[in-house]
Order: structure tokens, then C-alpha cells, then sequence
């Protein structure tokens, strides 16, 4: 049958939750279906996935962000692709979804961040033609 790229249903929950832990997060079957409910009821929310014979093998979720200093942009918050269906094009077909998707909507660019040592998924997006824009640090404080 081959693998299948399509916006994200309810039911993909439970096969999402280990590409979020793939990521480095802590993620459940209920955190990860109220989250994606959450985003799925969202017109400025995006979640595609790439699924093949009912096993959810990577997800890219791609947002509207509006600031006051900048123009409105299309912000990708994740992308991961299983470590063993890795280097199929599963990803840069994906990033070619959220990109799509922002052009749709009138964005003018679309942007991502990548932790520092993720070195493989900087070089991966430097091959789609993303450029770096800028270093910072990011600050959190539970709250």
C-alpha cells in the first residue's frame, strides 16, 4: 500500500506518543489526545502525518504565529521522523506539507526551531533551503 501523508485524525493519538518520546518528551495516551483534540479544533493549527500499513512513522505540526514586532510567519513546533524509517523522505515530504499549507494561508515564510546538538536535523533543514536566522537562548520558568 505504500505510506500515506494526511492531516492527523483523533485516533492517531496512541501512535503518536512514542514519536513525541522519540523527541526527548515525556508524553501519554491522554496528554497526547487532549493536546492534539486541542489542536485539531484549530484553524490556525496544522498536524500532518505519515502513516503506512496503520503505524504512524512521523508527524510534522506546523502553526500561524502573529507577533507584534514581525509579520504574521508559519512556525513548524515539531517534526520527527521513527529512527527506522529514517532516510525514506518522509520528513522533507512532511516539511513539504507544513510549507505548503503556510503558503495557502498567505505566510511568507516559515520558520523552526532545533535544539544545538541536533546537528543531522540542521544539516536536513539546510538541504530544504532553510537558512539559520539567528542563536538564542530560551528561557522557562514553571509556573
Amino acid at each position: 500500500m505504500g505510506i500515506v501523508f494526511r492531516p492527523a485524525r483523533s485516533a492517531d493519538a496512541a501512535g503518536l506518543v512514542g514519536l513525541v518520546e522519540e523527541l526527548g518528551y515525556p508524553a501519554t495516551i491522554a496528554a497526547v489526545a487532549e493536546r492534539l483534540a486541542h489542536l485539531l479544533a484549530r484553524a490556525d493549527q496544522a498536524v500532518f502525518v505519515a502513516e503506512e500499513e496503520g503505524a504512524i512513522l512521523g508527524w510534522v505540526h506546523v502553526q500561524e504565529f502573529h507577533a507584534l514586532a514581525s509579520d504574521p510567519t508559519g512556525l513548524v513546533t515539531g517534526l520527527v521522523v521513527d529512527r527506522a524509517a529514517r532516510r525514506r523522505g518522509l520528513g522533507r515530504t512532511l516539511m513539504g506539507m507544513a510549507e505548503e499549507w503556510a503558503r495557502a494561508r498567505g505566510l511568507a515564510s516559515l520558520r523552526l526551531r532545533a535544539r544545538a546538538g541536533r546537528k543531522r536535523a540542521h544539516e536536513f533543514y539546510r538541504r530544504l533551503g532553510y537558512a539559520l536566522a539567528k542563536e538564542q537562548l530560551q528561557f522557562r520558568k514553571d509556573l
